[in-house]
């Protein structure tokens, strides 16, 4: 597919991967929002954050792009990604999130390299990833974690990011403590049809694009209508349309090849049910007019 992209389109690179890359990340409205809430956060040093949004709105990106931003010899960071963390093994994960060595007693060697963060003047974070599916134990062991203390300062901060039930969770009766000590919580939401736009350009800009292939509007629109602006799957339908349209050596990128491809996707099952129901709506109207 790199071959496509460097031999037919002179790129650079592939800007359509479907796994993240924060080099690619594209700023718009709520994704701002949620960085800033973060860097808050980071700032005040004390408190927890939420992120959510809907699979494939960038909250992996979003983490990796904060974590290239910070000063790692100011802050430490680790990362626990499950989504079905049980409390008993938690301490467990976050110890090994932080590369700390194994020991009998994984609370008291988090405690000891907490306290010793605090001393040499470091912050230290843990981002729990996929947090919608912590228990209402694991949650609260979190919060009693993001609650030690040495010498009057908390030594650790925890951002909680996952899909849109993560909320519900919190919200709920036996979560008022953990919900008091969220300072922030931000949702991704999915782009805009303008954003969309923008977003497939910035990407391609990112590797050298210079409007070739050109993309018809009616090519963007289609784009959008069955990604709903979710950019996982913009760079689904994308990646595939370049693959085609390249292995046809085309320079310029119409709504009737971008449907080519949508049909294709949802052949392969690879449509999410949204999508396959507005396509049928849409190849529906298509035939209905055609019979006019």
């Amino acid at each position: 597919m790199l071959d496509i992209y460097k031999s037919v389109y002179n790129l650079e690179g592939q800007p359509f991967r479907l796994s993240p890359d924060y080099r690619f990340s594209f700023g718009h409205q709520t994704y701002d929002d949620a960085k800033s809430y973060l860097k808050y956060a980071i700032n005040e040093g004390e408190g927890i954050v939420a992120i959510t949004g809907a699979p494939g709105t960038g909250k992996t990106t979003l983490i990796a792009s904060l974590i290239s931003e910070i000063d790692q010899d100011y802050v430490r960071v680790g990362v626990v990604t499950n989504v079905q963390i049980d409390s008993g093994c938690l301490v467990e994960m976050v110890v090994d999130a932080f590369s700390l060595s194994p020991s009998n007693d994984a609370t008291l060697e988090l405690k000891s390299f907490l306290r010793k963060q605090s001393e040499e003047g470091r912050r230290v974070i843990l981002i729990v990833d996929e947090a919608q599916g912590l228990s209402a134990d694991s949650l609260e062991e979190l919060r009693l974690l993001s609650n030690l203390q040495h010498n009057t300062k908390l030594m650790l901060q925890v951002f909680l990011v996952g899909q849109e039930p993560l909320m519900d969770i919190v919200r709920t009766p036996g979560m008022e403590q953990l919900h008091q000590r969220l300072i922030a919580a931000a949702q991704l939401k999915p782009l805009t049809p303008e954003q969309t736009v923008d977003y497939i350009k910035h990407r391609l800009h990112c590797v050298g694009w210079s409007n070739d292939p050109e993309i018809s509007e009616e090519a963007y629109s289609l784009i959008y209508k069955f990604s709903a602006g979710i950019p996982r799957r913009i760079n689904l339908i994308c990646h595939r349309l370049f693959l085609q349209a390249g292995l046809k050596n085309k320079h310029k990128l119409l709504g009737g090849d971008a449907l080519h491809v949508i049909v294709e996707l949802h052949k392969e099952g690879l449509l999410t049910p949204v999508a396959r129901r507005a396509l049928g709506e849409y190849v529906g109207g298509i035939k209905n007019i055609m019979a006019v």
